[in-house]
């Protein structure tokens, strides 16, 4: 009964916000960009290592150098990025124009990082660390225009929690196509030539990143940005970093962010190098990408039932505690049919539970966001969300590092057949280490911004626009 009361209050108060439903159109519009995004991303943590190492012949520990550099590199640009988006605002919006600017060059560098110019040694290497530079830069500030565009659209929960739901699907697209098409695709492309195929398939995902960033633009619609007075001046970047890092919601977000991105990194660099020495199978990229479609689906279809049951800080908990149980037992996996099955069911069960969290993870940083402003009544969107972009980018150059560096420390040698000491270090990489840093998940248990004062908060929110308006008007 409490539950169904908490419900019916929850409804009443999302009622009296200025917060229409949101069009199908524009819904996809906000979240289309998350498959484009994914796609590119997992394409640079399984494939990239791979592709540097195997056609390219670069060293793997200069590879792990140039990761760590131009990644720390990125992150710190990010903040600094988004501090800019926040404080200009263009004549076709605050926040839209820059799926257009940053799409464009984002497709043509992905397409360029994936092209063996075939030339020596070292000139493959100061190839690969302009290309990769420009790459990983953008890569590093791509996701803040949609992350910062949210909370201006709309302020219902309910939405917010349905976007999730949406971008999850879509994240799941640009990730199901990596998992299962990429090998098959850049073969059948490539037609005996690896290289050339890479090439070739990132030549076309150029092309559709393009198009989705123009569909984005054209479809959204900025609703909640309030005027600024004309003696307001914009905040400066310290007053941004004091309000962004004095709420103590968005820190919980952004450590929860960093250990599943580097668990997340180091396991997806490594996971084709496992699949082709240890079970001797390439293709097991393919066939987990389509044995894990079902139960993603099933975990969003439902997730939206189970944060209306139990909560969104208990089901990402949920999706934390189960990563954390199931990396070690796949520690003593043989390397048989029998160790595949229990990898396969292990995996199943994970990726069902990861996807109930989803959504709700997505429902958050707009939370987070609409928490600043109200406390501080500063309008940081962009700011905030290059945070998460600076905790990401941060995050993956440590685990693209890392899984390059240990692939040197465990002796491996690409091409030829590993030795068991190599192989068990491959499941330590694989298995333990992303244990060990999904840990910093735990620190969801202290976020305490709960459906209820969220959207309390957006109806104070809208009343202080309505009223800054009206004075502006008089």
């Amino acid at each position: 009964m409490m539950e169904a009361a908490k419900a019916i209050k929850t409804t009443e108060l999302e009622e009296e916000l200025e917060a229409p439903k949101l069009k199908f159109s524009e819904k996809i519009a906000l979240v289309i960009g998350g498959a484009p995004n994914t796609f590119h991303s997992q394409m640079t943590q399984m494939y990239l290592l791979f592709f540097y190492t195997d056609y390219m012949k670069l060293n793997p520990a200069h590879i792990a150098a140039l990761f760590l550099i131009i990644r720390i590199f990125d992150a710190i640009i990010a903040p600094f990025f988004g501090a800019f988006i926040d404080k200009v605002k263009t004549p076709w919006g605050k926040y839209t124009p820059w799926f257009v600017i940053l799409g464009v060059p984002f497709g043509i560098t992905g397409w360029l990082t994936f092209t063996n110019p075939n030339l020596s040694p070292t000139g493959n290497l100061v190839y690969a660390i302009i290309t990769y530079t420009l790459y990983s830069v953008i890569s590093a500030v791509i996701t803040l225009p949609g992350g910062a565009v949210v909370p201006t659209v709309t302020k219902r929960v309910d939405e917010r929690v349905s976007l999730g739901q949406f971008q999850y699907l879509f994240i799941m697209v640009g990730a199901l196509v990596v998992a299962v098409g990429a090998v098959p695709i850049y073969k059948a492309l490539g037609g005996g030539n690896d290289a050339k195929g890479f090439s070739l398939m990132m030549a076309i995902a150029g092309v559709l990143t393009v198009v989705v960033a123009i569909f984005q633009a054209s479809k959204i619609k900025e609703r909640y940005i309030a005027e600024a007075k004309t003696d307001d001046k914009a905040p400066s970047f310290k007053q941004m970093i004091a309000a962004t890092f004095t709420n103590k919601t968005a820190v919980i977000i952004y450590l929860g962010l960093f250990g599943s991105t580097l668990s997340a990194g180091v396991r997806s660099a490594v996971q084709i190098h496992f699949f082709k020495y240890f079970f001797h199978n390439e293709g097991l990229m393919a066939m987990m990408g389509i044995i894990g479609l079902v139960p993603a689906l099933i975990g969003v279809a439902l997730s939206h039932l189970i944060i209306k049951r139990i909560g969104l800080k208990a089901t990402i908990l949920t999706s934390v505690v189960v990563g954390l149980i199931s990396g070690p037992i796949l520690l003593f996996i043989p390397s048989n049919n029998t160790g595949l099955i229990i990898f396969i069911v292990i995996s199943v069960i994970t990726t069902l539970i990861g996807s109930m969290s989803g959504p709700a993870s997505g429902a958050l940083m707009p939370a987070a966001i609409d928490y600043t402003e109200w406390k501080t009544g500063l309008n940081i969107n962009a700011f905030m969300s290059s945070i998460s972009g600076f905790t990401q980018t941060f995050a993956t150059a440590l685990s693209g590092a890392i899984a390059a560096g240990a692939l040197s420390v465990i002796g491996y040698l690409p091409g030829v057949e590993q030795s068991s000491s190599t192989l068990f270090g491959l499941k330590i990489v694989l298995f333990v280490l992303p244990a060990i840093f999904g840990t910093l998940g735990i620190s969801i248990i202290w976020f305490d911004l709960t459906e209820e004062k969220q959207v309390q908060i957006g109806k104070e929110l809208a009343d202080r626009r309505k009223h800054s308006q009206t004075n502006i008007t008089i």
